[in-house]
């Protein structure tokens, strides 16, 4: 796709008022100035009085409570509940899968043999990897490749016809459990030693829903698990949990909670043993269960730094910018971690603070994620996502911490001036969003906070800079840096059949 050509003018400057808030709706009144707000030569959108735009203006919400202007509260509550789907969901990789759970504060890797969780803090890792299935020392080795399926929230490995591993990412932690559909038909092992086929011991192979014999032999079924990364496996004194210890005895993560239960929903009898070395037996006593077997125990850190549970976004401050327009809504998150670049890539916990932007659709009463937008060029700190506006099928994101010193449209951004600003535009076609542009100033200095306001009505996009210092006033002055923070802002016009900006 060609990119279209933007060019930005300086539309005002004013003394600043007060600070944040009212740079942003200084900022915003200006959408309702005539064809002086862009080129001589390029005509005013029809729609550009602020009373058509105000769908799809910045809302800064200060509350986890407060519902954004134009949405009901079971919109907001669906949105939300889409967003946490979204970031704890199974996502691709090189080498499999992989999975952030921001509650744990972990990331969670799937290789097609075990896993393995890396915190964001701290040098620990910690994984299990199942090695054999079965009754007393008549194991059935897994091995192989497994069939892995993620659907969402939920991975998937189908080590055979019998028996599936799974796991469910969610707020709660890592639940980890298996699914075992017929009774392992392999070989029981006599006092003296000598193995019988289970027909000989007196049992017989049960299918899907049939009664297991109460009166077959007692040794329960059990899994031999393990562990992965450098902690120690310790049984709970309850036997229904694994502490994993670090080399100084400290618990780092509980793997917690074990319950089973048959197809009638009857709890059977399970606990947890030491099988020496980093391995685990998981035990369960199913004599007269019904088959499928259902065995659900769950992973969380010992402890976590939790956030304020009473501030907004927990962590990455979702829902700090909000903007609405018919169906499409977009929420900024500027403290999002992932240093990942462009649309809908997989996140990780690589770059504090360099946010991210998110924008869910509307179809009937169901609000969906439809894409998890990233800058093209991503560093810590440069709080992507801090504003936010929306109009039709075009999206502005502010960046106040963007850190280059390239100017105008669509140029190679450097790291040379802190805090200098940038904001970026996205369309869509169809279903599809894609970046359109990358705006900065005519002139840039470190610390203009260009982005901390942006808005977008038709084909004309405003971004505002509270910290610009020029002394200049009116419109397409020529600036210098004579007023230490007085305020600034810039539109683009896009025109014409190939929508340029």
């Amino acid at each position: 796709m060609n990119l279209p050509t933007l060019r930005p003018v300086v539309v005002s400057r004013r003394p600043r008022a007060a600070g944040f808030r009212a740079a942003c709706l200084a900022l915003l009144s200006w959408c309702a100035l005539p064809a002086a707000l862009v080129h001589a030569d390029s005509p005013a959108p029809a729609n550009l009085a602020l009373g058509a735009a105000s769908g799809g203006k910045t809302q800064h919400l200060t509350s986890p409570d407060q519902t954004p202007q134009g949405l009901a509260k079971s919109d907001w509550a669906s949105i939300r509940a889409a967003y946490e789907a979204g970031r704890h969901a199974f996502m691709p990789t090189a080498t499999g899968w992989q999975a952030r759970n921001p509650g744990q504060q972990w990331t969670t890797r799937f290789d097609g043999r075990g896993f393995l969780s890396t915190p964001r803090e701290g040098s620990w890792t910690w994984g299990l990897e199942l090695k054999s299935y079965g009754f007393g020392a008549g194991q059935q080795p897994v091995g192989g490749t497994p069939a892995v399926k993620a659907d969402g929230q939920r991975l998937t490995y189908q080590w055979d016809a019998n028996v599936q591993e799974w796991w469910v990412n969610d707020k709660r932690g890592l639940e980890h459990g298996f699914t075992v559909k017929e009774r392992p038909g392999l070989r029981e092992v006599l006092d003296c030693g000598s193995p019988l086929p289970l027909s000989e011991a007196g049992e017989k192979r049960q299918g899907t829903g049939a009664l297991q014999d109460a009166g077959a032999p007692s040794k329960p079924l059990s899994f031999l698990l393990s562990t992965r990364g450098g902690l120690k496996p310790v049984v709970s004194a309850d036997a229904l949990g694994v502490l994993f210890q670090d080399a100084g005895g400290a618990t780092v993560v509980n793997y917690a909670g074990l319950k089973v239960w048959d197809a009638d929903g009857k709890v059977l009898p399970s606990r947890f043993e030491a099988a020496g070395g980093d391995t685990v037996r998981l035990l369960v006593e199913e004599a007269g269960a019904r088959y499928p077997l259902t065995i659900d125990p769950i992973a969380q850190q010992a402890y976590v730094k939790m956030n304020n549970p009473g501030t907004l976004g927990s962590g990455d401050q979702f829902g700090y910018s909000v903007a609405v327009s018919g169906d499409t809504v977009v929420v900024g998150a500027y403290f999002e971690a992932s240093s990942t670049t462009g649309i809908n890539s997989t996140p990780n916990e690589s770059a504090s603070g360099a946010g991210a932007a998110y924008v869910f659709v509307r179809s009937g009463t169901t609000w969906s994620q439809q894409a998890y937008l990233k800058a093209s060029q991503v560093t810590a700190g440069d709080n992507f996502g801090v504003s936010v506006a929306v109009s039709g099928d075009t999206v502005v994101v502010g960046a106040t911490g963007e850190d280059s010193s390239t100017t105008g449209i669509n140029s190679t951004p450097n790291e040379s001036a802190s805090g200098a600003g940038a904001a970026y535009v996205f369309v869509r076609s169809g279903t599809t969003w894609s970046q359109q542009a990358y705006l900065k100033a005519s002139q840039v200095t470190a610390s203009d906070q260009f982005g901390v306001s942006v808005a977008v009505s038709g084909d004309t996009v405003v971004v505002g800079a509270n910290l610009e210092d020029s002394s200049t006033t009116g419109i397409n002055s020529t600036p210098n840096e004579s007023a230490s923070r007085p305020t600034s802002s810039c539109a683009a016009a896009r025109r014409g059949a190939s929508r340029r900006i």
